[in-house]
């Protein structure tokens, strides 16, 4: 877990340099800190409203960041100051842009949670300056209750004994378990007390949006996501934070509803369940009972609901503003809607399109810790192809519920329109033993693995990627691609283990583009070992005269196992996960394993012609754990000596 303390800098005033409270990260150059705090490291009277030239400059000194008593100093200016003069106590909120980044020094912007006021009695974690030689301590606190609007009291034991002081103000309340932060300190003392104070998360997004550039239309400055499963029925939840740049008034906001209960190529057969099963807004059983809210100029009001399309398994509403209320140009909404669907209706993901203009996004699944989930996040385009393991997916867990999310903006990675972010589940409890499941495909689904329709012989095109592109590691990118996707093939190889004790000598793989992913990766497990080959961009460079006929499996169609002629040895050239090109000489079930996997690499299963014997054809598992009952089954005899095709031919291997 990220270390907070490290996104977090002291705010110092300009004569002297001493500490006079604290900033925090929250994207790649923007950070948040109190408005008094600014004030008092420009020599300004505390409660001064008056907005702060952008040309002037704060200094910060990032205390944990760098060599050992060495602090990275940076400069900043003020981006967005909330103050008005009306209430500065509660808009005591600045938003400060740095001129450089310090994220390669460590530094990870920190992420805002939820609003406060459901945080109530959540234990929290602060930090600030130390004294003496101390550079910076630890206090923990109990969030108590509201204090006016935006703001909550910190445990009283905490304030009491003194122990959070005015240097503290401008520092992130934090969920120790999480590292998400729940909100902001304001330390204020008196001459006889002390207060301390927590501006909430929704205070600080709307500091942060007034960051936000101006574009035509609207700009959706979060767009937040979440999905509760309660064992038989999922509840979606949405939040979007509105900027109208311009144009003409809107009096309505249109959304769309969907939903499937099969994934990836399975269309068709989604087509055919939700013309049985459809979504519905007025039958008690499947209606989705969506409801909206919007909070405008800081009011929350009802928004009405009307369907606009139903289709099977779509429905289009517009989400209406009450009364005469429109959001105009300039004008920032915050809108919530919600409905609930059973799992008859929804599968095990949750996807979002990332929209035109969103400066930040983020998905959170909520999934009951009693059913053992396991859940991983991919990127894909529309058309679902070319899938990407996604990045940075944390886990916590909250009550009953463990919680899976992803959160990000758009300086920090880029948010394209058209892609999607997709987090998949499954849930080990209803993973029934490999010994009794009469169907392992659906298991392999789950998994992430993609399933051919029809292994059958003279079969037209499978469903995997038939081509994958090469990983170039001279690109930082494609390196770093790399590792994420052979760490995936790890985990659900770890996953497929897991379900079905495979025999010692079987060197069980997987292929990037059994899971979707049209890239040269693979991973063979070493038959009598823990270990797994890596092997990127993988050829034959040469193989052996001696062939063997043996039964082969495939993740992508399990319930089968097929006899399968291949060479007896292979000369293999690859790279590893760092980049080490590596020549192989592979013998056995190890080379027929590899050999399996490349065939994946360009589009081929072993039931193609060219791959099993015109004599023999795919059996079902039955059939062949009967056979090995009654010992008809051997393992192939290993030749005394292998005979290479290119010494034979007094060629070099092909390139």
């Amino acid at each position: 877990m990220h270390h907070v303390e490290q996104s977090i800098a002291f705010v110092l005033d300009r004569p002297e340099g001493e500490r006079v409270g604290l900033a925090f990260l929250v994207g790649e150059r923007m950070m948040l800190t109190c408005a008094h705090v600014v004030n008092a490291a420009l020599g300004r009277a505390p409660r001064q409203s008056e907005p702060v030239a952008k040309s002037t400059r704060i200094r910060l000194h990032f205390a944990l960041l760098g060599p050992a008593n060495s602090w990275i100093e940076r400069s900043a200016e003020v981006a967005a100051w909330l103050p008005t003069g009306e209430d500065f106590d509660v808009e005591d909120v600045a938003v400060l842009r740095l001129g450089e980044t310090v994220s390669s020094s460590g530094a990870v912007p920190l992420r805002i949670g939820a609003h406060l006021k459901s945080r109530h009695d959540t234990l929290v974690q602060m930090w600030g300056p130390g004294h003496g030689r101390t550079l910076g301590r630890h206090v923990q606190g109990r969030l108590l209750g509201a204090v006016g609007k935006h703001r909550l009291q910190v445990d009283e034991v905490v304030h009491r004994v003194f122990r959070v002081q005015p240097g503290f103000s401008g520092g992130p309340v934090w969920e120790p378990s999480t590292s998400a932060v729940l909100g902001m300190l304001q330390a204020i003392t008196t001459d006889d007390s002390a207060e301390v104070l927590v501006l909430d998360g929704t205070l600080l997004e709307r500091a942060l949006a007034a960051t936000a550039t101006t574009r035509p239309g609207l700009t959706l400055l979060h767009d937040h996501g979440e999905v509760h499963y309660d064992g038989t029925h999922y509840t979606l939840r949405q939040r979007r934070i509105l900027l109208h740049g311009g144009g003409t008034p809107r009096a309505k906001y249109e959304i769309k509803v969907s939903v499937a209960r099969f994934l990836n190529d399975e269309a068709v057969r989604n087509l055919r369940h939700h013309a049985k099963h459809p979504l519905s807004v007025g039958n008690p059983v499947r209606d989705i009972d969506l409801h909206a809210w919007c909070v405008l100029d800081v009011e929350v009001l009802r928004m009405d609901v009307k369907a606009t399309k139903v289709r099977h398994e779509e429905i289009t509403f517009d989400l209406c503003f009450p009364g005469d209320q429109l959001l105009t140009p300039g004008r920032q909404a915050t809108i919530d809607y919600q409905y609930r669907v059973s799992d008859q209706m929804w599968g095990q993901w949750y996807k979002r399109n990332i929209k035109p203009n969103t400066d930040r996004l983020s998905v959170e699944a909520h999934l009951p810790t009693e059913l053992e989930p396991e859940c991983w996040g991919v990127t894909s385009l529309p058309s679902e192809t070319s899938l990407e393991p996604l990045t940075g997916v944390q886990v916590r867990v909250e009550g009953d519920h463990t919680v899976y999310s992803w959160d990000r903006t758009a300086e920090e990675e880029s948010l394209a329109e058209e892609r999607r972010i997709r987090l998949d589940w499954f849930f080990w409890q209803r993973i029934p033993d490999s010994a009794e499941a009469e169907d392992a495909a659906s298991v392999m689904r789950q998994f992430g693995i993609l399933q051919v329709r029809d292994p059958a012989r003279g079969r037209e095109q499978s469903n995997l990627p038939a081509k994958t592109r090469s990983i170039d590691f001279r690109s930082e990118n494609d390196r770093l691609l790399a590792q994420r996707i052979l760490a995936h093939l790890r985990r659900v190889a770890g996953w497929v283990n897991r379900y079905h004790a495979f025999r010692p000598e079987v060197g069980m793989g997987i292929a990037a583009p059994q899971l979707g992913m049209a890239y040269a990766i693979a991973i063979v497990k070493v038959p009598d070992s823990t270990d797994y080959l890596e092997l990127v961009n993988p050829v034959v460079a040469d193989q052996s005269e001696q062939e063997a006929r043996d039964f082969e499996g495939c993740l992508s169609f399990f319930d089968v196992r097929g006899i399968v002629k291949r060479p007896w040895g292979l000369r293999v050239r690859y790279q590893n996960g760092f980049g080490e090109t590596r020549d192989d000489e592979l013998t056995g079930g190890l080379a027929r394993s590899v050999a399996h996997e490349i065939d994946h690499l360009n589009g081929k299963i072993y039931s193609d012609t060219d791959r099993m014997p015109e004599d023999e054809s795919p059996i079902d598992m039955h059939q062949y754990r009967q056979l090995r009952a009654e010992h008809r089954i051997n393992m192939p005899t290993p030749p005394a000596h292998l005979t290479w095709r290119a010494e034979r031919n007094h060629h070099h291997p092909a390139r």
